[in-house]
């Protein structure tokens, strides 16, 4: 999915709006939170604003990041 971050409210934690994600059956929306491990959101160092491209899994009630990279 693409989106934008909004915040980094926690290590393991960034808030983003994207856009419609198709295989998850999601709309657009302004604010979604995705979980990480932290070395990885800390590796990318997403800023608010960094507009992304993630790959994300469902868990339970919950995504989950897998991937992240910062777009132009």
């Amino acid at each position: 999915m693409r989106g934008t971050v909004v915040a980094r409210p926690a290590s393991n934690l960034i808030l983003v709006n994207h856009e419609p994600v198709a295989g998850l059956g999601m709309g657009a929306m302004e604010l979604m939170a995705v979980f990480a491990e932290p070395a990885l959101l800390d590796a990318a160092d997403p800023k608010p604003g960094d507009r992304l491209r993630l790959a994300v899994r469902s868990d339970g009630d919950r995504l989950v990041l897998l991937r992240l990279e910062k777009r132009d």
